[in-house]
C-alpha cells in the first residue's frame, strides 16, 4: 500500500483517469466531489475511492477531508471563464484554500499540482521552453495557472510538484470533442495549422502523475509532461481527419477569422454570463505560434514508459467516443 492520497477534479476529465491511476498504484484515495458530480456517469464510480462532498470554495471546510494525507493531488481548475478574476478564482484562490486546509491536518503531505503548459507560455524564438525558464503566459488562463503555481511555491512548506502538460485528449474529454465531431461531419477546421504543439494521453498523463505522487525526491520541481515530439496543428488535424470511415476534409481558417470568432465569443459571453469553449483569451493562446517545451527531464525522473502513438491514441478516442453514445456510431 502506497498511502492516503486526496484528489481535487476527481470527476473531471483528467482526474477520473489520475483517480484510476492512483488506485492501480495503490493508493487509498479520497476524492473531492462536488454535490451535484455522480461519480458513476462521471467516471470513477468503479474505483475503490472514499467520495468526498464539497468543493474548493470558501464555503467548504476542508481540513478534516484532507487529515492525515499522504499526498495532495490538485488536478481540480478552471479550464474556461469569462474573466481573469473568474480564472483566479477558480486556479488561484481555490488552491490557497486547499493548501492552508492541508497545513493545519496534513503538512507533510507531497503537493502534486497539475498545472498547466499555458503557465510557461509558448516558445522562444523557436526555441522550446525547459525547466527554470521564466514564465511568460500570454493568456489570462496561462496567467492564473501560473499564478496557482506561485501559490504552492509560496504557500506549501512542505514537499511539493509541479507538472505541467501540454494538449491533453483521451477518453472523457470534451474539450477536444467539437474536433471530434467536425470530422465526423466531414470536414475539419485548422487553425493557425503550422503550428507545432505538444499533446500527451490522458492515461499516459495519469500515470506520471500517480508516480510523481509517490516522488519527494523530486520535491521543487516544475516540469512538463507531453509526448517527447510536437506535431504540427495541421498534421493533428489530418490525423484526426482520417478516423470515419470517409475521411474528412480539412479546412484552413485564417488568423483574422480566429480572432474575429474569438472576440465576438466573448461579447456573446459579456450577454449570456456563460463562459464557453473558445473566447478572445483562448484565441490568443492559440495564434502564440509554436507550444513547444522539454518533457525530457521528468520523463526521465519518472521512468516514464514510450507514450502511445498519436493514430493509436486518437482511434482509441474515438472508438471510445462512439460507444459511449458521444459520436454517431
Amino acid at each position: 500500500m502506497t498511502g492516503r492520497a486526496f484528489l481535487t477534479g476527481a470527476t473531471g476529465f483528467v482526474g477520473s483517469h489520475v483517480a484510476r491511476a492512483l488506485c492501480n498504484a495503490g493508493w487509498r484515495v479520497k476524492a473531492l466531489v462536488r454535490r451535484s458530480g455522480n461519480p458513476r456517469q462521471l467516471g470513477i464510480g468503479d474505483l475503490p475511492v472514499e467520495i468526498v462532498p464539497g468543493d474548493l470554495s470558501a464555503h467548504t471546510d476542508l481540513a478534516d477531508a484532507v487529515s492525515g494525507s499522504d499526498a495532495i493531488v490538485h488536478v481540480a481548475g478552471l479550464v474556461r471563464a469569462r474573466t481573469l478574476d473568474d480564472y483566479r478564482e477558480g486556479n488561484v484562490l481555490a488552491t490557497v484554500r486547499l493548501l492552508r486546509a492541508a497545513h493545519q491536518r496534513a503538512p507533510d503531505a507531497l503537493v502534486v499540482l497539475v498545472s498547466s503548459q499555458a503557465a510557461a507560455g509558448p516558445a522562444r524564438d523557436g526555441r522550446q521552453v525547459r525547466e527554470g525558464d521564466v514564465a511568460r503566459p500570454v493568456s489570462g488562463y496561462g496567467l492564473s495557472k501560473r499564478e496557482g503555481e506561485e501559490a504552492v511555491e509560496r504557500e506549501w512548506k512542505g514537499p511539493w510538484i509541479v507538472l505541467r502538460p501540454g494538449v491533453v485528449y483521451g477518453p472523457r474529454d470534451r474539450g477536444l470533442l467539437p474536433l471530434f465531431k467536425a470530422a465526423a461531419r466531414g470536414v475539419v477546421p485548422v487553425p493557425a495549422g503550422r503550428s507545432r504543439i505538444h499533446v500527451v494521453h490522458a492515461e499516459h498523463l495519469a500515470l506520471a502523475i500517480a508516480r510523481a505522487a509517490r516522488r519527494p525526491d523530486l520535491a521543487g520541481r516544475t516540469g512538463f509532461l507531453c509526448d517527447p515530439a510536437p506535431v504540427a496543428i495541421r498534421d493533428f488535424a489530418g490525423a484526426l481527419a482520417r478516423l470515419p470511415a470517409r475521411p474528412a476534409r480539412l479546412v484552413a481558417i485564417p488568423e483574422l477569422l480566429v480572432r474575429v470568432a474569438g472576440l465576438t465569443q466573448s461579447l456573446r459571453e459579456l450577454v449570456t454570463r456563460r463562459p464557453h469553449g473558445f473566447n478572445a483569451d483562448k484565441a490568443r493562446d492559440l495564434l502564440a505560434g509554436d507550444w513547444l517545451c522539454d518533457p525530457a527531464p521528468l520523463r526521465r525522473d519518472l521512468g516514464l514508459p514510450m507514450p502511445t502513438a498519436l493514430e493509436d491514441g486518437l482511434r482509441a478516442t474515438w472508438d471510445w467516443y462512439v460507444r459511449e453514445g458521444w459520436l454517431p456510431s
